[in-house]
């Protein structure tokens, strides 16, 4: 099994450093990085069913699809259980964070700037640690 990253986020610079943190912290060797949800939806719905779980860096506040709206729609995928999303949103409305964990796929929450220290808790998540063990 394998761990795919995506970075969803309407800011170009966002995901640029976002790519070069996820890199050098080891916690992926090549991001996909998209600008709009639309994007990394029909990317998502193109996998099908493989062994590959997925890791999505989600901005919630982005123009046309809302990370809200992208939530909703992951719940309707055939591969949701292997989707697991970290939030990374501007946002410091407590409401938005308690909105968030009410999506099963939401396994952090995370106020931009992206921290390392916060990043690297990710490589010891129940959900994700097999991923990054030494063999």
């Amino acid at each position: 099994m394998k761990l795919r990253v995506l970075v969803i986020d309407d800011d170009e610079i966002f995901n640029l450093m976002a790519d070069i943190l996820l890199r050098n912290l080891g916690i992926t060797t090549r991001p996909q990085c998209f600008t709009s949800g639309q994007e990394a939806l029909a990317y998502l719905s193109r996998q099908g069913a493989t062994d590959t779980t997925y890791l999505l860096f989600l901005d919630i506040n982005m123009p046309t699809m809302s990370g809200w709206e992208v939530l909703e729609c992951l719940q309707a995928l055939p591969n949701q259980q292997r989707i697991h999303v970290v939030i990374v949103t501007s946002s410091i409305d407590r409401a938005d964070e308690r909105r968030a964990w009410e999506f099963a796929q939401v396994i952090d929450y995370m106020i931009k700037p992206l921290q390392r220290e916060k990043l690297l808790t990710l490589k010891k998540h129940r959900k994700l640690a097999a991923f990054f063990r030494r063999g």
